[in-house]
């Protein structure tokens, strides 16, 4: 698949995740008692409608938080909730965000390198001309280099 093809897929989920704002919901509660707490259903009730006992129901509450649970299980414990269990990533910035910062890291070093080495020879650039040699560099590297892009250094 070419850059300008994973670019418009990046583009494409960028939009899609925008309208799902997720980060703003605390992390590491049990949602499963909260939600079932807010229908009015007890654990033995839930525990009923999943054709489980209630003790694991308690289980299943207390193992949510620390990330305990199979996602199968999620599904299981939303069935009985009458919902539709979800399961996704929540990016903290844009993908083609996340893409450009990671080539400018690596441009970045690159720069580094070549301008030690220009300014020995007395050759050094304007800061005018850094800027644009390093947007070239984030260019080429996410046209040219693409599956060097996450790879340690």
């Amino acid at each position: 698949m070419k850059y300008w093809e994973k670019k418009l897929i990046r583009e494409q989920l960028d939009k899609q995740l925008s309208g799902t704002n997720l980060s703003s919901f605390p992390s590491r509660k049990s949602w499963i008692k909260v939600i079932r707490e807010a229908l009015g259903m007890t654990q033995s009730q839930l525990a009923q409608r999943m054709g489980i006992s209630q003790p694991r129901v308690i289980q299943l509450e207390k193992a949510e938080p620390d990330g305990n649970l199979k996602l199968s299980t999620m599904e299981n414990v939303a069935e009985g909730l009458g919902m539709k269990f979800v399961y996704g990533f929540i990016s903290k910035e844009s993908l083609e965000t996340m893409v450009r910062e990671q080539a400018m890291k690596i441009a970045m070093q690159r720069m580094g390198r070549l301008d030690r080495t220009m300014s020995l020879e007395q050759q050094g650039l304007s800061d005018e001309d850094k800027k644009a040699a390093l947007e070239d560099m984030v260019d080429r590297i996410l046209l040219e280099e693409e599956k060097e892009l996450w790879t340690t250094n």
